[in-house]
């Protein structure tokens, strides 16, 4: 289980929880609407009201789509539904004002991968993981950076094709920081979440890099999801395409879901960690999808699963995204 905040609205009292990787952060209360910042149990910070808004995030281009090769590894079941006969009344697509997201006190800084902290892991150990992570971020192409990620055998073929749709060469960072560490108690074996900080990405990008008979391996597909804003691109895509995506899941505001939502289908907003803005998406009313959504976010949780996402287009042309399934309620890196 992630391990949670739990906490009252110091402006109306009201509970919440969120993951422990968003203490700190501030946004509006889903009760009261007022701004407020979360406790932050490591610094021994008590929820409090805002003293400063939130930080806008300005405007994001528009970007061609580039085709996210994270499903080259999975053998997912998809689910699809034919619409062509008796189909289910497509979502309600209404021109809504995005919502604010929770953002820290201080300066931006996207939702993290939420994942249990265990005791910090010996510098021998975080050393070699870093300096495995470093020789990924400075190959100068896939074939020499094949050699340190995780299921090589299953993403190589992923790593050249995707070569041939984005520029293929080293990573430029200005820092790397690790920031978590997770055991795998079935084998023994360690695994550490770093933060690559970037140009772009100055409050870093999430890096899993886990412990294998092999040495220390760097977990490429989520990554490259993540640095290259895959799922944004295919947000901006054409239709009538599905993916895998590592996503933060929150609750529909009800105002909002009293515009969009009808008998068939129910809505959440989903967002990358890195992208400045959450998207609608819609889940099949009274399916085990939407029960696990409904469970997991009750009282204004969050939760950061891997989605199989498809994004559909109505008979008058408006494109709306649906959950197709879960194909894990973590972010931990596996093999299929």
């Amino acid at each position: 289980m992630a391990e949670v905040i739990q906490f009252n609205c110091p402006s109306c009292g009201t509970m919440l929880r969120l993951p422990l990787a968003m203490a700190a952060c501030q946004g509006p209360c889903p009760k009261c609407g007022r701004e407020i910042v979360a406790p932050d149990p490591e610094r021994g910070t008590d929820a409090h009201e805002a003293i400063v808004p939130a930080v806008v995030a300005k405007p994001r281009r528009k970007i061609a789509f580039l085709p996210c090769l994270l499903t080259g590894a999975a053998g997912f079941a998809l689910g699809v539904i034919s619409t062509r006969h008796f189909a289910p009344t497509p979502p309600v697509i209404a021109p809504v004002k995005a919502e604010k997201q929770l953002v820290p006190s201080s300066a931006p800084e996207p939702p993290k991968p939420v994942i249990a902290k265990s005791p910090p892991p010996p510098a021998k150990a975080s050393a070699a993981a870093e300096t495995s992570l470093r020789a990924f971020l400075e190959a100068p192409d896939w074939a020499a950076r094949s050699a340190y990620v995780l299921f090589p055998e299953k993403v190589r073929a992923a790593m050249e094709a995707y070569s041939h749709e984005a520029p293929d060469g080293p990573t430029a960072f200005k820092s790397i920081a690790v920031k978590h560490s997770h055991i795998d108690e079935p084998t023994g074996s360690t695994l550490l979440i770093f933060y690559v900080a970037t140009e772009t990405f100055p409050a870093g990008i999430p890096v899993a890099v886990k412990e294998t008979s092999g040495g220390w391996r760097v977990d490429w597909q989520a990554f490259v999801e993540f640095r290259d804003q895959l799922f944004q691109k295919f947000v901006d895509g054409p239709a009538d395409r599905t993916d895998r995506f590592h996503l933060v899941a929150t609750p529909t505001p009800p105002e909002r879901a009293a515009k969009t939502d009808n008998e068939h289908f129910s809505s959440f907003l989903l967002q990358s960690p890195l992208d400045a803005q959450s998207q609608l998406a819609f889940v099949k009313k009274s399916s085990e999808i939407s029960n696990h959504f409904q469970a997991a976010i009750r009282d204004g949780g969050i939760f950061t699963p891997v989605l199989e996402v498809a994004k559909r287009q109505t008979a008058d042309g408006k494109s709306y995204l649906e959950v197709l399934e879960i194909t894990a309620t973590d972010w931990l890196p596996r093999e299929n």
